[in-house]
């Protein structure tokens, strides 16, 4: 350990870096600092010297991150975490606490079951600025990068699951299926069973980052299949096409009781689907940061008790 080194680089060096990497912008950096963009320039300057890297390019009007830079983030970000565990000993005051909480979720995720959770934890954490970034392909990635505090997201639970090293899943609320068509749709027109939905073509959400759903397994031992008619990202989306077309879509009841689904008629699921939930996942590792282990186990505690409207 080159302790000569380290005490060349402070708090303040760190903070600047991560403010950099986070948004790879001088100004911005600068406004979330209460600084010009002079001293961070200054500041890079010297961290450019002391880590012996570039550490940010210009590309055109863009600042890009160097390998080095992109692979220093996530140890970065969990460092701070513990410095700042090191100067609030005390624990978590939600009264007094300031600060950001990022949370990937689908957009659905925001009508249920996130919305209401959030809604209860921006009066009892005043200080919370929730920022909402949209579940992608990455999420799961950004979580174990540090990037993110929690994903929430609905999935089945006998569906395998990513496998990132450190991320802990536990179930937030469970839930059930439902199909959903419009209200004037030729299959209304027979019995609703699993010939009746398979007669039709379905749309399918796209998740990159979880298998094939436990049901989609299911009737695949059955030896049928749904025949997929349009991909889409998310619930609210996929509502939008049902009514302009002979779709179906095979949704989460929380959802649906929740969002505005005018003009669609909701539908049991005609097959075994298993267990679906929705589930927190988090970095493991960081858990016994105060901040984060309050706010997990109250999204935990709040996510059991909702009751839905």
């Amino acid at each position: 350990m080159d302790l000569i080194a380290l005490s060349r680089l402070g708090g303040r060096h760190l903070v600047t870096l991560h403010l950099l990497l986070d948004s790879q912008s001088v100004t911005r950096s600068a406004e979330r600092l209460c600084t010009t963009p002079s001293s961070v320039s200054k500041t890079l300057n010297q961290l450019r010297e002391l880590l012996g890297d570039q550490l940010l390019y210009r590309q055109g009007n863009q600042l890009l991150l160097t390998p080095f830079a992109e692979w220093l983030g996530p140890s970065l970000h969990r460092l701070l975490r513990e410095l700042n565990g090191l100067t609030s000993q005390e624990g978590f005051n939600p009264a007094s606490w300031q600060g950001q909480l990022n949370i990937a979720l689908r957009e659905s995720g925001m009508v249920w079951p996130m919305g209401p959770i959030l809604g209860r934890l921006m009066k009892e954490v005043p200080g919370m600025t929730p920022v909402i970034w949209n579940k992608d392909e990455q999420a799961l990635a950004r979580l174990a990068a540090g990037k993110l505090d929690f994903v929430i997201l609905p999935h089945d639970q006998s569906q395998p699951l990513p496998s990132h090293p450190g991320l802990v899943w536990e179930p937030l609320r469970e839930d059930r299926l439902v199909c959903l068509l419009r209200s004037d749709h030729p299959a209304l027109s027979r019995d609703w069973d699993l010939d009746a939905y398979l007669s039709w073509r379905h749309i399918a959400i796209r998740d990159t980052e979880l298998a094939n759903p436990f049901f989609e397994q299911s009737l695949a031992q059955l030896q049928v299949r749904r025949q997929i008619g349009a991909t889409l990202p998310d619930f609210g989306s996929a509502a939008a096409l049902l009514r302009q077309s002979d779709l179906i879509l095979t949704a989460i009841e929380g959802w649906a009781n929740q969002a505005d689904l005018q003009g669609l008629v909701r539908l049991a699921a005609p097959f075994n689907y298993g267990a679906v939930s929705h589930s927190l996942v988090w970095y493991g590792p960081t858990e016994e940061e105060p901040a984060l282990r309050w706010f997990r186990q109250r999204i935990l505690q709040l996510g059991r008790v909702m009751v839905q409207g």
